[in-house]
């Protein structure tokens, strides 16, 4: 019986020691996102909302690629300047190929990769749709507002009526479209990256990011040079 309290004691001891050792391991602050295969709800659903977005552009693209002319600055003499329908044909299948690519975000096996490699296009995509948004819609509103100095329209020969209708045009439709497609990819972005610390490293890169882009759109303006994104 001695023997046998002894050994039970001793099993007591070696349990509280391992169970003070692994306490300051269970206390530490855990910087990882849930383990591998976890996916929540909310980050499916703005991954599948982005991919969703940006199907919704493809066929305003494919019609101008067709020859279409709603739309266009200028309908019939834009829609029929050198390039245009082969632009919005690579505009298209690029649409296309993005969707596809956050669709595939959502797989396990992408994981594989690092974190940086899979997001950098999220990253680039969402700083160029937020600053063609932002703006696109502050430029517009100045040119619907009677500042016309405000933007300069790289189609030439376009009427006093044709100019204020691509405004309004832009105002209400094309440009919030960048706008809500940005933001919708710069969440997912920030939702697929791995540890708090790269989250905010993300929201940091997309807000300079987003910043330089602009900058950059009003030296252009300001010096009447043209750099679009249909």
């Amino acid at each position: 019986m001695r023997e046998t309290a002894t050994a039970s004691g001793a099993d007591f001891t070696r349990r509280e020691s391992r169970d003070k050792v692994a306490a300051p391991a269970a206390s530490m602050p855990d910087d990882r996102t849930p383990p591998a295969g976890y996916q929540p709800r909310r980050r499916r659903l703005l991954i599948y909302l982005s991919g969703l977005a940006a199907l919704t552009a493809i066929p305003i693209h494919l019609y101008w690629a067709l020859g279409g002319t709603w739309g266009l600055p200028g309908g019939a003499e834009t829609a029929g300047l050198p390039g245009i329908r082969a632009t919005n044909t690579a505009v298209s299948v690029l649409l296309a190929c993005g969707a596809a690519y956050l669709y595939a975000l959502t797989r396990p096996w992408t994981r594989r990769r690092p974190a940086l490699l899979r997001l950098a296009p999220v990253w680039g995509a969402s700083v160029v749709c937020i600053s063609h948004g932002l703006f696109g819609i502050f430029t517009k509103a100045l040119y619907v507002a009677g500042m016309h100095a405000a933007v300069s329209w790289p189609e030439h020969d376009l009427t006093a009526a044709q100019k204020n209708l691509a405004a309004l045009r832009d105002l209400t439709v094309f440009e919030p479209w960048f706008l809500l497609q940005g933001l919708l990819l710069a969440l997912a972005g920030r939702w697929l990256t791995p540890t708090e610390t790269g989250r905010r490293r993300w929201t940091v890169s997309l807000a300079a990011g987003i910043v330089l882009v602009d900058v950059f759109g009003i030296v252009l303006a300001v010096t009447h040079h043209h750099f679009t994104v249909s």
